[in-house]
């Protein structure tokens, strides 16, 4: 597989190579800076953790990177067009991705970040820079239930396809807008659908609300509002109540839509400082950490409000980083 920039100082490394690594990727290119990306799958591999079939919410002009034009049969374009949209857009301007490789150490060593990461059979390749930005997004850390049963084969908190369930019963776990759609999906095809949620009402998109809770107000998807799930069994789940009472339900498989957890342990081994709680770096207005050179951008620059940034205000991310390495940087770095 291909590598770049291993035998050479790079003005920066990206760790990650989506949307918004690949605009901050494309903006260190035009600006004259060594720069690549490193990603543990293919491009944009955090995309593809999103359902087969998905048409993303913003028009083509809220996605599009550097001005380069996103043309699609439709205003909102699907999964697959977008994942084509970045290849076309990486290749175009010759972007320098490293791909299959995961980054396991960031090391600040004699003014230069040492950068090392496992190709697929376990091998270490090391990268020098004096800079890095993290661009890891937040999809590779599902939010654990932590409750007995939750490594079953039948429990999984990604939904992908519905054909995989269709004629079963799922029970649907959550009440965000990835859970109110997974139920959508699977009751109209043709499956048993049930969703068990701590609250008492859906967080989703206006027009989606109305929907699930009309079908549920019909009886074709069972609700439990006010649970927790205490137990999940290979036949049924195990519910709990407001009241401390169990309540069990048959099922074949459980799909929890419970969201994802950033990500944050990389920061943290270089010594930059993040919130506990809310799991947010202390960045800086160029979103800099308090590591001097190290960058966050994307999504895990808001921590576990995952939902405040996403592709349309992350791609401008790029500038503001590559503005402040401009600054910051002796000009011998830029012969």
């Amino acid at each position: 597989m291909k590598s770049y920039g291993l035998d050479e100082i790079q003005d920066l490394v990206l760790v990650g190579a989506g949307p918004a690594s690949l605009a901050t990727l494309y903006e260190a290119q035009r600006r004259g800076l060594k720069a690549i990306a490193i990603d543990k799958g293919p491009l944009c591999s955090a995309l593809l953790q999103h359902p087969t079939h998905m048409r993303w919410f913003s028009t083509t002009d809220k996605l599009e990177l550097g001005g380069f034009p996103l043309l699609t049969n439709e205003k909102n374009p699907t999964r697959r067009e977008y994942l084509q949209y970045c290849r076309a857009f990486a290749r175009y301007f010759d972007l320098k991705v490293v791909t299959y490789r995961e980054v396991h150490a960031i090391i600040p060593l004699d003014g230069l970040f040492r950068v090392e990461a496992r190709d697929l059979f376990g091998r270490t390749q090391v990268w020098r820079s004096r800079n890095v930005a993290l661009a890891t997004g937040f999809y590779d850390s599902p939010r654990p239930l932590d409750v007995p049963g939750e490594d079953l084969p039948k429990v999984s908190h990604r939904f992908t396809e519905v054909h995989y369930y269709a004629d079963h019963d799922v029970m649907v776990i959550g009440a965000g807008s990835s859970a109110a759609e997974v139920a959508l999906e699977l009751y109209r095809a043709g499956t048993n659908v049930s969703v068990a949620m701590r609250g008492d009402r859906f967080y989703t998109k206006y027009w989606i609300e109305p929907d699930i809770e009309n079908r549920i107000k019909e009886g074709s998807i069972a609700c439990y509002r006010n649970v927790n799930v205490k137990e999940i069994r290979p036949d049924d789940v195990v519910l709990e109540d407001a009241h401390g009472a169990d309540i069990t339900v048959p099922n074949d498989f459980v799909l929890a839509m419970t969201g994802y957890e950033p990500d944050t342990a990389l920061l943290e081994l270089t010594g930059a400082n993040v919130d506990r709680v809310t799991k947010k770096p202390w960045l800086s207005q160029s979103l800099e950490t308090t590591v001097p050179g190290l960058y966050v951008a994307g999504t895990l620059c808001a921590g576990c409000e995952s939902n405040l940034i996403f592709v349309e205000n992350s791609r401008e991310h790029g500038l503001q980083i590559i503005e402040n390495i401009l600054r910051t940087m002796p000009a011998v770095s830029l012969a």
